[in-house]
């Protein structure tokens, strides 16, 4: 409660925050990667099935590359765990668990659709037995460097690569991903339940666009790194095509307000029937597919910002306008014909790492549908006050993404970068 999305907040309720805040959360702890949600307490077990209405799982690793035992616990099996302890819950009226929706990324260009039974879906009877599969790998792997005795350095080195290396045998292009199809896998099994099951997949999540005010950010998310190394001049070159590279990004106060809104229709859709699409259970894509700007546009909007905010202190060169490539083989030839002076490798390499991270990302031609998004922020603005329907909204349309970028994201990200400065090196 002490981080600075609360100051608003803190600044309204003044001396009375902590009070305010303890009338309406009780923080208790657990693990999603353990059965039982790690919870020991018996009478704490007990009042919480009873209690609890609604369960929103969050909790993720979201790291691109992490390692393998620790994504593998959190974003596979942790969706389980968390559907095993709610289906205990006597008064359960939904349970709401946050994806992505770069799972769909595995399979074709084109549009992925909100439907329940998507090919992930379809496929979920086979990936079931792959995640026992990766699971004994994961301890074999274990178990075999601990023989070697390696450093924790070392172990956790491979683990990542390990990862990496299940996720594009499987058709993933990393971890993260990988782990997040195979999560929601453990959750549509499971199907035959007595309350909704509601699956939000936020795209590329940002700074808060509006609330609780704009620019906020923890931590380097989507798109940041490569924004930072064109701030540092660590990009000269990288993957996109003018016309047809995007990168659907959306921000993180219309990802909450969605989730809020979803929340309030499912309730009201078992009361009431206000809204509904055939199925209890129901996926939403919250993104910016067919609202926001060619990628090109939007590095090129930080290339802007820093030539008229540079950034100060070592480590930085001379920034430059990156050249862009529309193809991973004319990007690699452009490296090898160009860089090939020593002085000029450690410039090139931030270029190369996150070309090869973004690769999917922005060369698979891939826009994510939003009619059941859509269909949600109709039925809020029919369903909301005039000063609600304002605060809860969630429609990407409104966003000029030059002002955003150049007036809200970047100067929030480098107001986070300056308050972790230690952190912001290491990581780039």
């Amino acid at each position: 409660m002490g981080k600075e999305v609360f100051r608003v907040l803190r600044k309204k309720h003044g001396v009375g925050f902590d009070s305010f805040i303890s009338e309406k959360v009780t923080p208790f702890f657990g693990d999603v990667s353990l059965e039982n949600l790690g919870i020991k307490d018996s009478d704490l077990e007990k009042k919480m099935h009873k209690e609890i209405n609604i369960v929103a799982n969050f909790a993720a690793a979201t790291t691109f590359q992490e390692r393998y035992d620790v994504a593998l616990a959190v974003n596979t099996m942790g969706p389980k765990h968390v559907l095993n302890f709610t289906e205990k819950c006597e008064n359960l009226e939904m349970i709401l668990h946050a994806s992505t929706a770069f799972v769909c990324i595995r399979e074709t260009p084109g549009v992925k659709l909100e439907t329940y039974l998507n090919q992930i879906f379809k496929e979920s009877s086979k990936f079931l037995d792959v995640i026992e599969e990766e699971k004994k790998l994961v301890q074999q792997r274990l178990d075999e460097l601990k023989v070697a005795r390696v450093s924790k350095k070392q172990e956790t080195a491979a683990m990542i690569e390990l990862g990496l290396e299940r996720a594009k045998l499987y058709g993933w292009p990393n971890t993260y991903v990988f782990m997040k199809a195979l999560g929601e896998m453990t959750i549509g099994r499971q199907l035959e339940r007595n309350f909704p099951v509601v699956i939000v997949r936020p795209t590329a999540v940002t700074s808060t666009y509006r609330e609780p005010f704009p620019g906020w950010i923890e931590g380097f998310k989507s798109l940041d790194p490569v924004v930072i190394s064109i701030g540092r001049g660590k990009l000269p070159c990288f993957i996109g095509d003018h016309d047809q590279s995007f990168i659907d990004i959306i921000p993180g106060d219309m990802v909450v307000n969605a989730i809020v809104v979803a929340m309030v229709n499912h309730l009201k859709t078992n009361i009431n029937h206000n809204f509904s699409r055939g199925d209890k259970d129901i996926i939403y894509h919250i993104g910016s597919s067919t609202h926001t700007e060619p990628l090109l546009n939007l590095l090129e909007y930080a290339y802007d910002y820093f030539r008229q905010n540079p950034l100060m202190g070592g480590g930085m060169d001379e920034i430059v306008k990156p050249v862009f490539f529309p193809t991973m083989s004319s990007f690699q030839e452009h490296i090898h014909n160009n860089y090939v002076v020593p002085m000029k490798e450690q410039k090139v390499q931030f270029a190369k790492r996150w070309a090869e991270i973004y690769e999917r990302y922005v060369l698979l031609k891939v826009t994510f549908d939003t009619s059941a998004t859509d269909q949600l922020r109709m039925w809020m603005k029919a369903h909301c006050g005039p000063e609600e329907a304002v605060i809860l909204d969630f429609d990407p349309k409104q966003i000029n993404w030059k002002e955003y970028m150049m007036n809200s994201h970047i100067p929030g990200l480098m107001k986070y970068v300056v308050k972790s400065h230690a952190g912001y090196n290491s990581k780039l």
